[in-house]
């Protein structure tokens, strides 16, 4: 087994170098997923958690500066969200829990 050492591009990277307000912002910046996870958590319908995915991911689209994955995101959690999409939903979970 080797000793790995961070490079200091590396350290900037992924942010490990921050100080504690740097942390605190960083934290604050990206609470909404710790949210959408407590939900997940608590949700026991397989196609209600399957909303609260699409919401995340949906707001996890809107952080990047390409505007096709918000568009792209945003149409997948409106089609989940009709009675069509659960439909779907509900078919896919029984497909994969019946290959057990």
């Amino acid at each position: 087994m080797t000793n790995y050492e961070a490079t200091p591009a590396e350290l900037d990277k992924y942010g490990t170098n921050l100080n504690i307000w740097q942390q605190i912002q960083l934290l604050s910046a990206w609470s909404p997923l710790i949210g959408y996870g407590q939900r997940f958590v608590n949700e026991v319908d397989p196609y209600k958690r399957s909303i609260i995915v699409g919401e995340a991911c949906e707001w996890l689209a809107s952080k990047t500066k390409a505007v096709t994955d918000d568009q792209l995101v945003r149409l997948i959690s409106d089609v989940l969200k009709t009675k069509e999409g659960e439909a779907l939903v509900r078919f896919a979970l029984l497909q994969v829990e019946g290959r057990k």
